[in-house]
């Protein structure tokens, strides 16, 4: 009985043996296997599909770089010549303009005489001034309302001061409607003179 039970046992060890070779062979081969499979998942080719969103995308990219690129260009350009106009502008226009204000409730204050009351039948000639004005030496003929006034026939010395201002104020008037379109620069000194 116990050869028996040891030939058993040894028979049953053989085979156990086998068997756990067996398995460790189909281990090594499913393990081997495994590699190969992830290694080919790893490097596996994209789908059709996977590819054309791919082009797509990349399409859709290289459009709206573009469209950045010229919006950032087109911003460049209209920042610059916003900056060429308002340097145009500011030639053409002066950027600090001095303005004047004619106030005509102010007492006018006579203390130049820039026009010579003897040329008044024949026109005035301007050639100095007692406050430098810098006056430019110009000829006006004056209107022939303006010389039917006593005081300018008669003279300036001679004419009360009320004459004299209303002279020098209807002459101003005159001076300063017609620089509308011929004697700007000439008015604006002239009524500076006489207002100073």
């Amino acid at each position: 009985m116990t050869a028996d039970h040891l030939r058993e046992k040894n028979i049953m060890r053989a085979d156990f043996n086998k068997t756990n070779e067996l398995l460790k062979e189909i281990n090594a081969a499913l393990q081997v296997s495994l590699e190969e499979m992830e290694e080919k998942y790893l490097m596996r080719e994209s789908k059709p599909e996977d590819i054309q969103m791919i082009t797509e995308l990349k399409a859709m990219l290289t459009e709206r770089d573009q469209v950045i690129k010229k919006l950032i260009e087109d911003n460049k350009f209209y920042q610059l010549e916003l900056v060429n106009r308002e340097t145009n502008f500011n030639k053409v226009f002066n950027s600090s303009p001095t303005v004047g204000v004619i106030n005509p409730l102010t007492k006018v204050s006579v203390r130049c005489m820039c026009m010579s009351s003897s040329n008044l039948t024949t026109g005035v000639s301007i050639t100095h001034c007692c406050v430098p004005c810098n006056f430019p030496q110009r000829r006006v003929k004056l209107p022939r309302w303006l010389l039917q006034i006593p005081s300018a026939r008669s003279g300036l010395p001679g004419t009360s001061h009320s004459e004299r201002i209303v002279l020098e104020t209807a002459s101003s008037v005159w001076t300063i409607t017609k620089s509308m379109t011929l004697y700007r620069p000439l008015c604006e000194q002239a009524f500076l003179c006489q207002t100073l």
